[in-house]
C-alpha cells in the first residue's frame, strides 16, 4: 500500500517575524502505485511540500496521511533521494544500500540478500565493494535509489534528483526511473522544475502556482510508456504546461 493523502496542507515560515506563506491549502490525493510529478518554478514550495511528506517538517495547518495513518515525523515507509545523492562517502556500495537496513534491525543474512536484490535492480551488482568516489553521477543515483528502496517503503520521495547530472545521463536515468518504477511500483512523488521529465515519467503532473504554492491544475498524462517526445499528443501535454508555468509573473 501507499495511498498518499494532503488535506487542506499550508505551510507558513518565519522570517524575522514576518510571516511567509510558502503553500496554501493543498489538496492531493495519489493513488497507491501512483508517478506523481510535483512541477512549478523555483520557490513555490515544491521542496517544502517534499519535506512535509517526509515528515522533516510539520505543516502549519492542515493533515498528510500515508495509508490513513497520520504523517507526524520521518517513518521507514517514507524514504527520499535527494539531488546530491548524499552517500556515505566511507563506505562502499553495499554498505551504503545496506545501512538503513541495519538501522531497522535486519539479520545480516537476510540484510545481504535485500541489498543484491536491490544492486541487481539498478545494474550496480558488479560494483557492490567500490565507493562512492569511483562511481560516475548517474552511478551514484542508482545507489540512492537502492538504498531508498532496500527498506521497502510504500511512498518513494525525489527532489529534482537528476538536476546535478548531465543530458544524456539524465535522460538514461530517466529511463533507468521508468523501468524501476514499473517492476517495484511503488508510489513516487517526484519534485522537478523540468516539464519534459514530468511528461516523460510521470502518471500525473500537479502544477503549482508562484508565492504562494496553489495547485494550479492537475494533469494528467495518460500517454503510454515508453514516451515519445515526437508524438503529436506528447506536444500538447507540453503545449498545456508550458502555459500554466509561464503563465505566471516571472520565468521559470
Amino acid at each position: 500500500m501507499g495511498h498518499l493523502s494532503l488535506s487542506a496542507v499550508s505551510k507558513i515560515y518565519d522570517d524575522h517575524g514576518a510571516p511567509v506563506t510558502a503553500l496554501s491549502g493543498i489538496t492531493l490525493d495519489i493513488a497507491d502505485g501512483e508517478f506523481c510529478a510535483i512541477l512549478g518554478h523555483s520557490g513555490c514550495g515544491k521542496t517544502s511540500l517534499l519535506n512535509m511528506v517526509a515528515g522533516f517538517e510539520s505543516p502549519t495547518s492542515g493533515s498528510i496521511t500515508v495509508d490513513r495513518q497520520a504523517v507526524t515525523g520521518p517513518g521507514w515507509e517514507r524514504t527520499i533521494i535527494f539531488q546530491d545523492y548524499a552517500l556515505f562517502p566511507w563506505a562502499n556500495i553495499r554498505d551504503n544500500v545496506a545501512f538503513g537496513l541495519e538501522m531497522k534491525g535486519v539479520p545480516p543474512a537476510e540484510r545481504r540478500r535485500i541489498v543484491d536484490h536491490h544492486l541487481s535492480l539498478v545494474g550496480l551488482a558488479a560494483f557492490a565493494e567500490r565507493y562512492p568516489h569511483q562511481l560516475s553521477g548517474g552511478m551514484k543515483q542508482r545507489v540512492a535509489i537502492a538504498r531508498a528502496l532496500a527498506v521497502q517503503p510504500r511512498v518513494l520521495l525525489m527532489d529534482e534528483p537528476f538536476a546535478a547530472l548531465d543530458d544524456q545521463t539524465r535522460r538514461a536515468m530517466q529511463g533507468e526511473l521508468t523501468r524501476i518504477w514499473q517492476q517495484e511500483k511503488k508510489t513516487v512523488v517526484l519534485v522537478t522544475h523540468s516539464i519534459d521529465e514530468a511528461i516523460l515519467l510521470a502518471d500525473t503532473v500537479v502544477v503549482l502556482s508562484r508565492h504562494p504554492g496553489r495547485i494550479k491544475r492537475i494533469v494528467p498524462i495518460g500517454l503510454d510508456r515508453p514516451r515519445d517526445e515526437d508524438d503529436p499528443a506528447y506536444a500538447v501535454l507540453r503545449k498545456e504546461l508550458r502555459a500554466l508555468i509561464h503563465d505566471e509573473a516571472d520565468p521559470i
